[in-house]
């Protein structure tokens, strides 16, 4: 193996003094219970539109790129891949500049697609009486360790420990998730979607391997990729998350589950001692709804059609709750074993419609924002849009995928081909998309207001609020007409939630247009496309801070003291190593007051800055931010 190396000498000086403590424990273990405190993120997946593209575009337009003046579509996280059989041909450090320059976007928190093995590591077995040969990696029942012997910790002999060894090493400090294959479950014999006791289901019998297309290897051994990546990818970073790839079935879910990594039958035994369960952290899964907008109705005999956003939102949800279900029902559940993290890697409905599925620009942008609100409405952590942008102009698309961009057809368009110059356009899905993460993206949903909004059956929407206070309500009225968007409600706040009587008012495409206007909280008309309110929409500048998580925050124990302050304030906070220091003051317009520090730097340890020059500020609300190089935290400061 080491001839395939293509490692730098700092690297592997790091491995040789780097002591590793493999992991002695599993995700049964609520001692290790997987944990994401980070906010919900806006993702991407970025596809492939030629070569006027590279990586680092992609990202510039998903993200935003203030250097090259271009706005994005508000994408905080990315979903690449990294195949063995690509590293293993480039060279492992092959895309370290691409996930560096992620970084430098404010691109955070990225789920990989790991998988699909080289030539020379791929397994050349047959199962179940395929023609096919296994997509698997050979070797994968090879010992994962070997103590050192051939210079690395893992034993080189079984190729995707050796695989993901080499690449976590590397790209652990941009990636969150990994997700252990794409769509593993990805049927072709038409089984996946049934239900217990129909025939041939996965619930009551195991998927057979010649169905699988991404696999054609028993369920077995998707679990034995499992195992194997959950103690590596801890080994390597304990921070990390291990995430199924992608799932669409939960009848796959079930035969995880239920089955150890014995690929003799899946069995438990000494060696093969816990079932799949214990081997992630995070169940991620994929949704297109627009495949199950219709019901068979015997009245008719034939099929009700309910091609409109609220009908695919649905669905989209309640495949999160079957999910959820067969987790709870296998023990999952926070009491017997903890509960999984949920993400979303892909999911969109398309912007045409193609065999009499649903399809139209309206219902792409209705969809995508109500699918943003419903994700963080059933924690979902991550949402990743399928795709960038489109592949192919809308007029000639002749398949779902290829007209499911955030932005208009991307290919043969990118800054290669243009002198360097970004010419992509926006649908209207991308400047809803846009518009959702630039309103929401400082928030966090807030079950209980949501609750107390007390929402009639024909009006959907959730409350999110910040953490200085501050409350956003996205509201709708819910569509129910087949190949319509058009419906109408009003809807009142309860006088008991005590919201101000005027509200301001942002549209779906405030990211263009900056528009707010202001209406009463009572009998606000809605249609089928979400709205925005807020007693006060803070527009506080936005920097290239990364938005700590809440473990962050309190890490960094900022608290303004006294508060409320009558007469002098100050803030104390803690640095857990040496950092430049910037305190401002803004107004509730966003308007900056007074700046405190500027980049000063401060030592390790607990501070407290004296606010002298505030004392004369007139009774009201302030906002104070805290910034380092890393973060970013508001605090409300109140002046009596």
């Amino acid at each position: 193996m080491k001839q395939h190396y293509t490692i730098s000498i700092g690297f592997l000086l790091c491995i040789s003094s780097y002591t590793f403590s493999q992991v002695n424990y599993t995700a049964n273990d609520f001692a290790h219970a997987p944990s994401y405190e980070g906010h919900f993120l806006y993702g991407t997946n970025m596809g492939w539109y030629g070569n006027s593209w590279d990586d680092k575009s992609l990202a510039d337009i998903a993200a935003g790129n203030n250097s090259r003046g271009v706005r994005g579509v508000g994408a905080k996280t990315l979903r690449p891949s990294l195949p063995e059989e690509f590293l293993e041909s480039w060279g492992y450090d092959i895309r370290l500049s691409e996930f560096a320059h992620y970084g430098t976007l404010g691109i955070r928190d990225n789920t990989v697609m790991l998988g699909w093995p080289s030539a020379a590591h791929r397994d050349n077995n047959t199962y179940g009486g395929c023609a096919d040969q296994s997509m698997l990696f050979a070797n994968l029942y090879e010992p994962i360790w070997d103590g050192g012997a051939n210079g690395t910790p893992v034993n080189d002999n079984n190729y995707f420990a050796l695989y993901l060894y080499k690449t976590v090493s590397r790209y652990k400090d941009q990636v969150k998730f990994w997700e252990i294959m794409n769509e593993p479950d990805y049927d072709v014999g038409g089984n996946a979607w049934k239900g217990p006791g129909e025939t041939g289901n996965w619930f009551d019998n195991d998927p057979a391997p010649c169905d699988l297309l991404n696999m054609k290897a028993p369920v077995f051994y998707y679990i034995r990729m499992l195992r194997i990546a959950y103690d590596v990818i801890k080994t390597v970073d304990p921070t990390a998350l291990v995430a199924t790839g992608g799932l669409g079935y939960p009848g796959f879910l079930d035969a995880i589950l239920r089955h150890t990594d014995n690929p003799a039958d899946g069995s438990v035994t000494a060696a093969y001692p816990l079932h799949g369960g214990a081997y992630f952290d995070v169940l991620s899964f994929h949704s297109y709804p627009m495949f199950n907008l219709a019901t068979w109705d015997n009245a008719i005999n034939g099929f009700v059609f309910h091609r409109h956003s609220d009908a695919a939102v649905n669905e989209y949800v309640k495949l999160k709750q079957q999910f959820s279900q067969v987790l709870e029902s296998y023990g999952y559940d926070g009491i017997v074993y903890p509960k999984k993290v949920f993400i979303c890697t892909e999911n969109n409905i398309p912007k045409k419609s193609i065999n009499d599925l649903i399809g139209s620009d309206e219902a792409q942008r209705n969809y995508v924002i109500k699918a943003l609100v419903e994700s963080q409405r059933n924690d979902i952590r991550q949402y990743y849009i399928f795709m960038l942008g489109d592949d192919r102009p809308v007029a000639t698309a002749d398949n779902w995928f290829q007209v499911m961009g955030l932005y208009q057809n991307l290919t043969g368009i990118g800054p290669h081909a243009n002198g360097g110059a970004y010419n992509q356009q926006y649908p209207n899905a991308g400047i809803g998309f846009k518009t959702t993460s630039d309103l929401l993206m400082y928030y966090r949903y807030n079950e209980a207001r949501t609750m107390a909004m007390n929402l009639p059956a024909n009006i959907g929407g959730a409350a999110f609020t910040d953490s200085i206070g501050s409350t956003v309500y996205v509201l709708w009225a819910k569509t129910t007409t087949d190949l319509s968007e058009a419906t109408a409600a009003v809807y009142s706040f309860p006088p008991d939630m005590n919201v101000s009587p005027l509200l301001s008012r942002r549209e779906w495409n405030f990211s263009v247009t900056g528009v707010t206007t202001t209406i009463p909280a009572a009998n606000i008309p809605l249609t089928g496309t979400p709205v925005f309110l807020s007693e006060n929409f803070v527009p506080l500048p936005v920097r290239d801070r990364e938005i700590p998580t809440r473990d962050e925050e309190a890490a960094f124990d900022v608290v303004l003291y006294p508060n409320p302050a009558a007469n002098a304030t100050g803030v104390r906070f803690t640095l857990q190593s040496p950092a430049p220091v910037t305190v401002n003051i803004f107004n509730t317009s966003g308007q900056l007051i007074t700046t405190i520090v500027s980049a000063r730097r401060y030592g390790t340890g607990t501070h407290f800055i004296p606010f002298n020059n505030t004392q004369t500020l007139p009774s009201g609300v302030y906002h104070c931010t805290f910034e380092t190089d890393k973060v970013r935290i508001v605090r409300k400061l109140i002046r009596e």
